[in-house]
């Protein structure tokens, strides 16, 4: 309908919990890529609110890829020593009100500059899997999406690309210009 997010549009984003609860939201990203697969949000210094009150500002400008069909969303941070890159496996994101929303699932991936691969908060999946009874369909897809990821940045595939994340800084200093 008319009321989708477009091209150049600046958007909120909200992370939820499986419960329906609301884990973490950033103030305001823009759009700046859109195709098939994915959509693309550029921020500098965005707002970021956490569910225990707290707020934050991020530090670095930030590239953040949502896919259409694949359970996780990516953050590359452009910092000064090169691209990090913060994986959250998640649900696949939904258009909301203008908002883009998504559910979080737990466990996250950490890629240095140096090409160094962590996975993160495997303790706090198990907790949430078993307090928020997740079904063995979805432990299924965060595990699968898990591997995927660590696959594709071992290969340094898309969306594990310093260059093409590089590009989309550019396009996001540029479409920001514009604002």
């Amino acid at each position: 309908g008319g009321n989708k997010m477009k091209l150049g549009d600046w958007t909120p984003i909200v992370c939820f919990k499986h419960d329906g609860s609301v884990h973490r939201s950033w103030n305001k990203t823009l759009v700046i890529n859109e195709d098939k697969e994915s959509f693309v949000l550029g921020n500098d210094n965005a707002l970021v609110y956490e569910a225990d009150g707290r707020n934050w500002r991020v530090k670095e400008p930030a590239i953040t890829i949502f896919f259409k069909n694949k359970w996780f969303n990516v953050i590359a941070m452009i910092h000064e020593d090169g691209i990090k890159y913060y994986v959250n496996i998640a649900s696949i994101y939904k258009e909301i009100d203008k908002n883009i929303c998504y559910i979080d699932y737990d466990l996250d991936v950490s890629i240095k500059p140096n090409n160094f691969v962590k996975v993160l908060d495997e303790h706090e999946y198990y907790l949430h899997s078993n307090d928020m009874k997740y079904s063995r369909n979805l432990d299924f897809l965060i595990k699968n999406a898990l591997y995927e990821v660590l696959d594709l940045a071992d290969a340094k595939k898309f969306p594990f690309d310093n260059d093409k994340i590089i590009e989309f800084y550019n396009t996001f200093l540029k479409m920001k210009g514009d604002k």
